[in-house]
């Protein structure tokens, strides 16, 4: 008896965890899917002010480039400076 009850309630614990999950999966999905939605209509409403496209030079990867070379200088020269060089 006590271990049809015990068998039952691990059942009953198994079934909610899953559905547990796929509820938290769904909420997830459903959060990307409004992310998504909100970048599509910004880049909507951005091309409806400016059809043409003027004014959006997109050079982050060049300035990144720039910021990283300028970080490595430094970090070569403390551990120059540390080591006695």
């Amino acid at each position: 008896m006590k271990v049809r009850i015990m068998l039952g309630a691990l059942a009953l614990f198994l079934v909610t965890v899953s559905v547990n999950a796929q509820s938290d999966q769904n909420i997830r999905q459903k959060n990307l899917q409004k992310r998504e939605n909100v970048n599509t209509n910004r880049q909507e409403n951005i091309n409806q002010r400016n059809p043409e496209g003027k004014g959006q030079v997109d050079n982050r990867v060049e300035r990144r480039d720039d910021r990283i070379d300028r970080k490595q200088k430094r970090t070569d020269r403390r551990v120059n400076r540390r080591k006695g060089q």
